[in-house]
């Protein structure tokens, strides 16, 4: 099975090039004898994606480093997800701050940011309704 940040790319790629679902499964098919992105390995997948670019795809940078923790990575992620637009790291420093006294999602102690993903979470429901 291939990584999960690979997965999302396909995606995204599949999404960007406003390919058909017809379309992405003979692709799949064909470059990587797959009838599903969940059975691709990482080379596979790395396939997929090279094809994707040889199509005119070019996938986008992103602006923020990553985060060494995949909670901290979540905390971004959910954060992302209830605000609609760009991320705004100031304001996701400003709810750190008021909730937990740190100045940074990224000096969160692991428990803090279990809390931090749980209020997020719940937060989440709550817009959703």
């Amino acid at each position: 099975m291939s990584h999960p940040a690979m997965l999302a790319k396909i995606h995204i790629a599949k999404k960007e090039l406003a390919l058909q679902d017809a379309e992405y499964r003979a692709l799949l098919k064909r470059v990587a004898r797959v009838e599903s992105a969940k059975d691709l390995s990482d080379k596979a997948a790395a396939a997929v994606i090279a094809e994707f670019k040889r199509l005119g795809w070019q996938p986008k940078e992103s602006t923020r480093p990553p985060a060494e923790r995949a909670e901290i990575r979540m905390i971004y992620a959910l954060w992302g997800a209830l605000h609609s637009g760009p991320l705004d790291p100031k304001a996701l420093r400003t709810w750190t701050k008021t909730r937990f006294t740190v100045s940074a999602p990224e000096f969160l102690k692991p428990a803090q940011a279990r809390e931090a993903i749980e209020q997020l979470k719940a937060w989440q429901k709550r817009v959703r309704g």
